[in-house]
């Protein structure tokens, strides 16, 4: 039985594969962490287009999301500045995967998780995400510092030039992608 407080003990202090690890473990009952996180982010609307990240867990080492992820959603590319572990318990994550290349990004693959699917993120990863379904998706993400307080960059999604990392921002740069 998956138990939230349990689960934040587990990787604290871990590295990445360790909390892999523990993820992996967890998602072998997904119904069990259903019940678990039923209560993150009870009444919050993750239907308007937003991806709904709901707080678990932070401090200066650790933070923990439940991500809601809305049926179509796409996020522009962006970087977290430290590694993270993603592990999809109910639904589709897709991941697209970019590299540098002289001031903006070129594709450099991606990766279709799938509960119960779990992906490593190194600490330069710049990503972006996707719901390809026609429901919400939900997933564990595991991060190895403070996300909200990371000096993160995120790419627009239509030049690929990079930019601070601003919330506001990049739900109007998801929008724009999912009107796609």
């Amino acid at each position: 039985m998956f138990q939230t407080d349990s689960f934040v003990k587990a990787c604290q202090g871990q590295p990445a594969s360790v909390v892999k690890e523990l993820l992996e473990e967890a998602l072998r009952d997904p119904e069990s962490i259903t019940q678990a996180l039923a209560a993150f982010g009870n009444g919050k609307n993750v239907g308007d287009n937003a991806m709904g990240d709901l707080l678990i867990h932070r401090s200066p080492e650790l933070t923990i999301l439940k991500a809601a992820v809305p049926a179509g959603f796409k996020s522009p590319p962006h970087n977290h500045l430290m590694w993270a572990v993603i592990g999809v318990y109910d639904g589709q994550e897709n991941n697209y995967f970019y590299r540098r290349s002289g001031e903006t990004l070129e594709a450099a693959g991606g990766r279709d998780l799938k509960a119960p699917d779990v992906l490593v993120l190194g600490q330069e990863v710049i990503h972006a995400i996707a719901n390809p379904l026609e429901r919400t998706s939900f997933a564990i993400h595991v991060y190895g510092g403070d996300l909200p307080g990371a000096p993160r960059r995120m790419w627009n999604p239509r030049t690929l030039k990079e930019e601070a990392f601003d919330m506001q921002t990049m739900r109007s740069y998801a929008k724009d992608l999912m009107a796609k």
